[in-house]
This record gives structure tokens, sequence and C-alpha cells, in this order.
């Protein structure tokens, strides 16, 4: 028994002296997060608090000076981040971006900055509306080439024939067409640059007949409405009214001869019109039709209502002085019978009431405190009404039979408002400021009830004022006092200065309310403006149309069939050339390399699909960074799976932007041996054609931070 007491007491003494251990390891660890703060660490700072805390979830203190070390670390590099960006350190000002985006990384703004940054291009792609009308038919003309043409006296139309040479293109004209010489010298210049200044100097109009012919014909009116090819457009519009927008597209486009029906169920307008005329209210529209900004406006109003009443003097009560006279009997009884004879022997008596000394003063203090938190659009009233609704009796006389006079009375009741009523009108500027148009209206009861009309009392004030953001505005004074004053006493006696107050009784109320109204506007969101909504519009040009006769364009090497350049996918950082370098170049055996399975593929339109792809190396990996495309068409990447990557082992960033993705892992632990990456990725295909899947950009580094080079991996898909 001795020896197992003696080995319970050895082991509450090492259990406390581990307990003053662990206290003393967190005093340090505090110690030093303290002194690091203060010296400005704040990385630091946070690494050790962070470990902290994970160790002691329920310390206050550690989870404070947790969030103070955050914070001043995600302001610092927020701040070092503009600087560097302003300055033109853009590697910096990314990195620090990176840093302060590790601390908050939910902040939107932040990253909308840091999007921007990393892929301006995108962001500017972004901005520019791309127009969805496109002609029936369209020439099979290479946006890219340029020629040059050197003409001197020259007919005109063998000038557009020289043009039609260089392109492949069959020019025919109009019968009333004008032919005159003319001389032209032009340098490296597109097909449609050159068309468009010979139509000019021509004063003539052209028309696409198939994708090698184009007429042309004089530009008067009676060849426009032979030849102008003029299409319908429905245009669906998101936040302005159809009917809004059909007046200002009939005034801003009065010229150019629209045909414009409004659909109020649908609100859309159904526009008919040439193909530059489209484009250009199509382009107008995009500029106008944006949702509106709204705005949240916080409202305190605070009624104060003050009741005195001050009573003093004699209060009588509700008795009377009474006076009796009579003769005195030998019983003791006073006699009623009075003989007038001998009045010197009749007694007069007088009864005089209690009297009741008031010294009575009362004090009512209330508070009447809302706080309205209102939310509305831009232009649009906002109402608010707090109060009681008062029915009103209203009296008609009418005829109890036809023909007769009006002598049945017949009443009816109107409800109004009683209390405090707001009207509000937010209109909100680009410069994050606020006009709002108030009007605040006081409703109430001054006489009445019962058996009378009441009789109704009205304060009002109607006024605009301009508020920033954040900023309040107070109206106060609105006083109203209602005084009332009584007198009940003896008559005359009661009016005595100063001892009138013992024959009788004075009585004052004193009721006064007081209103403070304070408002607060705080912007939700605005107008979304973009440096395209800034541009002009300009009319008179002959418009190129879209996507047309493009060039193919190589995106990674590969040739894409819409003649535009993919963007990548936004959200990680793009190495500063897609190009490899030649010491990336993949080995002669090849084993460090991209696959895709099926390669190639063959599927059903509107299906979706899943590709396999690995990355083999003949080396163990600590990061990668791959980027992948669709092109060819309608297609949209819906998911990158990486379900076989234990994510334990691998951190992982991935990102999908429409047809394009991102994928970023990031291997802490390598033991050497050979890597191989598997993932998934499963698309959808929405209509048919030839497709391309590419998988390129390919940024790989081994545990001694030295480039790998792998190969990339393209997959021809036929969607049928």
């Amino acid at each position: 028994m001795a020896e197992m007491r003696k080995a319970a007491r050895l082991a509450i003494l090492l259990a406390v002296m581990l307990a003053g251990l662990g206290c003393a390891t967190t005093s340090s660890s505090l110690r030093q997060a303290r002194e690091l703060f203060s010296a400005g660490d704040y990385d630091r700072a946070q690494e050790i608090l962070l470990r902290e805390a994970a160790a002691s979830p329920r310390n206050s203190e550690i989870k404070t000076l947790l969030f103070r070390a955050q914070l001043s670390s995600y302001q610092r590099h927020l701040f070092l981040a503009r600087s560097r960006r302003q300055s033109g350190d853009r590697d910096g000002a990314i990195l620090e971006y990176q840093k302060a985006l590790a601390v908050f990384a939910g902040n939107q703004k932040l990253q909308a900055e840091y999007d921007a940054l990393v892929n301006p291009q995108q962001e500017a792609q972004a901005e520019k509306p791309k127009t969805t009308i496109t002609p029936p038919v369209q020439l099979n003309v290479r946006r890219d080439e340029k020629v040059s043409l050197s003409l001197k006296n020259t007919p005109i139309t063998n000038i557009f024939k020289s043009l039609g040479r260089s392109f492949n293109v069959n020019f025919i004209f109009d019968k009333d067409f004008r032919d005159f010489l003319h001389s032209l010298e032009i340098e490296n210049t597109t097909f449609y640059e050159i068309l468009k200044v010979l139509c000019l100097v021509s004063s003539a109009q052209y028309r696409v007949l198939d994708p090698a012919t184009i007429i042309v014909y004089p530009d008067i009116f009676a060849k426009k409405k032979v030849f102008d090819l003029r299409g319908i457009k429905t245009f669906y519009l998101s936040n302005i009214k159809a009917e809004d927008a059909r007046k200002l597209v009939q005034t801003v486009f009065r010229d150019e001869q629209l045909l414009i029906q409004e659909d109020a169920n649908l609100n859309a307008l159904v526009i008919r019109a040439d193909f530059n005329s489209l484009v250009d209210v199509e382009r107008f529209l995009a500029k106008i039709d944006k949702e509106k900004s709204e705005v949240e406006i916080h409202v305190e109003i605070l009624e104060i209502n003050r009741i005195l009443a001050n009573k003093l003097g004699a209060d009588f009560g509700t008795s009377t002085i009474g006076l009796s006279a009579g003769t005195l009997g030998s019983d003791g009884k006073i006699s009623s019978t009075l003989n007038v004879n001998d009045l010197g022997s009749t007694n007069f008596f007088m009864t005089i009431p209690s009297v009741a000394m008031n010294f009575l003063e009362s004090d009512n203090n209330s508070k009447i405190l809302a706080k309205p938190n209102l939310r509305g659009l831009d232009g649009e009233e906002i109402s608010f009404m707090v109060g009681d609704e008062v029915p009103v009796p209203e009296t008609q006389y009418q005829a109890i039979a036809a023909g007769g006079i009006n002598t049945s009375p017949v009443t009816t009741y109107r409800y109004r408002n009683v209390g405090v009523e707001i009207k509000i009108t937010p209109f909100i500027h680009q410069n994050n400021e606020v006009t709002l148009k108030t009007k605040l209206t006081i409703n109430f009861i001054s006489s009445g009830g019962g058996s009378s009309f009441p009789t109704f009392g009205k304060r009002e004030i109607e006024n605009k004022i301009r508020l920033k953001e954040g900023e309040t505005n107070i109206i106060g004074g609105l006083i109203r006092d209602d005084v009332r004053g009584s007198l009940n006493g003896v008559p005359a006696l009661s009016r005595i200065p100063l001892l009138g107050k013992l024959f009788g009784n004075s009585q004052k109320n004193i009721s006064q309310t007081d209103l403070i109204f304070s408002i607060t506007p705080k912007i939700i969101r605005r107008v979304p403006i973009s440096s395209s909504d800034n541009e002009a519009i300009w009319g008179g040009e002959q418009a190129t149309p879209a996507g047309g006769g493009a060039a193919p364009t190589e995106i990674m090497g590969v040739p894409s069939p819409s003649g535009e350049q993919e963007a990548p996918a936004t959200g990680a950082v793009q190495p500063p050339s897609d190009e490899p370098s030649p010491e990336q170049a993949p080995p002669p055996g090849g084993e460090n390399r991209v696959t895709i399975s099926p390669n190639p593929a063959s599927l059903p339109a509107n299906s979706e699909a899943i590709f396999s792809l690995a990355v083999q190396s003949g080396t163990s990996l600590s990061s990668l960074a791959l980027n992948g495309s669709l092109s060819g068409g309608s297609c949209e990447i819906l998911e990158v799976k990486t379900d076989s990557l234990n994510e334990n082992d691998v951190k992982i960033l991935k990102n999908i932007a429409g047809s394009a993705f991102d994928l970023g892992l990031s291997f802490p632990k390598n033991d050497g041996a050979q890597t191989v990456i598997q993932f998934q990725l499963k698309v959808k295909f929405k209509a048919k054609g030839r497709f391309r899947l590419t998988i390129g950009s390919i940024q790989a580094y081994d545990a001694k931070r030295a480039q790998v080079a792998i190969a990339g991996a393209t997959c021809p898909i036929e969607v049928i």
C-alpha cells in the first residue's frame, strides 16, 4: 500500500510539472509573438499564434492577438502590393497580393485586383462586348491578311477587281454604278479597310452575295431599298423597361429608318433594320441596359413626449356652501318655522364644505424609437410609416325613395394615418454620393374624440440633400407644445393674488413633443460601368461581320477554326511565355510527357464525356502547373476531378473558366521515385463539329527547384 501511495504521489507531481511546463511554454510563445508584433514582423507572429490557437482553441487572448496579427499582416501586404503595382514592379506586386489573399482568401475585391494584374489582356477582352449579330452570308477572307496596292489613273471598277484578285473575291457592279478614274496608294492594309475606302470615294455601298462574290451599287435611297440586307432582331432586356428603351432608340436612331415594336410581356424590343444599324443598336442597348444602383438607408426616428402637470390651491370638492335659518326649540332641534315679527330670536346656520389643499406636480417623459433599415433602387420611392389608422366618419344624405328629398343620412368611415410617415427617393451618383429627396410628415390628433369630430394636426418637412456614403444627416426641432390651464374655486375670492389659492384650485398641463430624425445612406451596388461603356458609338461606318472569314489563329500550336484567340482562364498566375524555351524541350526518350485517354475521341452532341489525363515524370516533382483548353466551337469544361490525389500529401489549386482550366499542384513530400500524376476532365459538347483538347503551358520543378521539362499533348475530338 505504501508503494502504491508513493507511485500515486509521483504521478501527480509529474502531471503538475508537465502542466507547469506547458503553461511556461505558452507564456513564452505569447511573449515572443507580442515582441514580433511590436517589431512589425506580423507574419512570424501570425505563425506562432496559429500554432498556439490550435493547441489552445478556447484561449480568448490568443484569438485576439491572432486576429490583430492577421489584420496587420493583410493591411501591410495590401499596401505593398498596390505600391509596387504603381511603381511597375509586377512580380513583387503579385507576390504581395498572394500573401494578402492567404490571410483573407474570401476578399472578392482583392481577388479582382489580383486577377486584373495577372491577366490584364483577358480583362480588357472581357470588357469588350461581343456582338451576336452576324449576316447570313460572309466572305471567305482572312482578317489578318494584308496587301499593298499602287494604282494611278485607273478606273475605279478595275481597282475593285484588283482588290478582288488579291483576296479571291469577285466584284460585280450595278448598272447605275458610275465609273471614274482614281489613284490609290495603300500599303499593308486588310481587305475590309481597302473596301471601305473604295466605297467612300465612289459613294457606293456593297452587299455580300456569297462567300466569294460582292455586288457594288450607288449609295442612293432607291438602290439601298433594293439591295440593303435588312434583318429582324429581338433584344431581350434585363433591367430597363422596354417602353423606355424604345423611346431612347427611336430618338437616337431617328435617321436609321428602324421599325421598332416593344413586347411588354417579354420586356423585349423587336427591331427590323440593316446590319450596321442592328450592330449599333445592340451596342447602344448594352450601354443603357444596366442594373440599377441600390442603396440601403439607415433611419433613426426618436420621438420624445413630455407631459408636465402642475396643480396648486384649495379644492372644495363637489359640496356647496349651505345657509339655513330657524328657531331653537326646547328639544334642541331647529324649527324651520320663521317668525318675521321676532327675527331677533331666529338663528342662522351656514354649512362650509371640506377643503383639500393640493400641491401636486408630475413630469412624465416617454421615448418612441424606431430604427428601420430601408433598401431601395435608384430613383424609386421608399415609404415607411409608423403610427395608427384613425377612422373619420363621413355622412351623406340620400333620398329614401326614388325622386324624393335627401333626408336619410348614410355614414361611412375613412381611415387616416396618424403618426410619422417618411418618403425617400434616392439618386445614386458615381462619386460615392447619394442625393436624397425626403418628405417627413407627422400627423396627430389635436382635439376631438368621443361624439365630436377629431381635428388633425400636421407637421411636414420636404427637402433634398446630398450626402456622401456613410454620412449622417440629422433633422430636429420639430417641437409641438400644448398648454392647457383651468381654475376652480370660490368666485371672486379665488382670483385674489396669493390668497386666492385658499379659495380656489388652479391646474396647468403642458404637453411637449419633439422629433429627431437621422438618415445615413450606404451604397450596396452601383451601375457597372466599364471602360468600353465610356467609348462612343460612331455611326456611318461599314461594320465588319463579326467572326466572318477570320483567319485561323494558333492557340498553343493548334489552329482555331473560330478565328479568335482564346484567352487563358483567370485566377491563376500564367507563365511569362507560353512557348517553351530550348532548355525546356522534352528529352529524346519522351519519358516526361502528358497522355490523354481516349485519344482520338468520337462523341455524340449534347453529351458529357470524361477524359483521363496522366502526367509522367522521370523525377519526383515538388510542384506542377499546367493549362488546358478546348477549341473548335461550343463546348464547356464542367469539372477537373482530382479524386486520385491524396489531399494530405498534395496541395491542389484549380480554376475553370468556360473552355479553359488551370491546375496547380504542390508536393511537400517526394521520395525521389518516378512520378505519375493522374486526374480526370469532365467536359460537355453543345454542338456538332471538330474540337481539340490541348494541354500545355506546363511548369514543373523538382525538389531542388530545378525545372523539369514535360511535353504537352493534344487530342482531336469529333462530335457527331
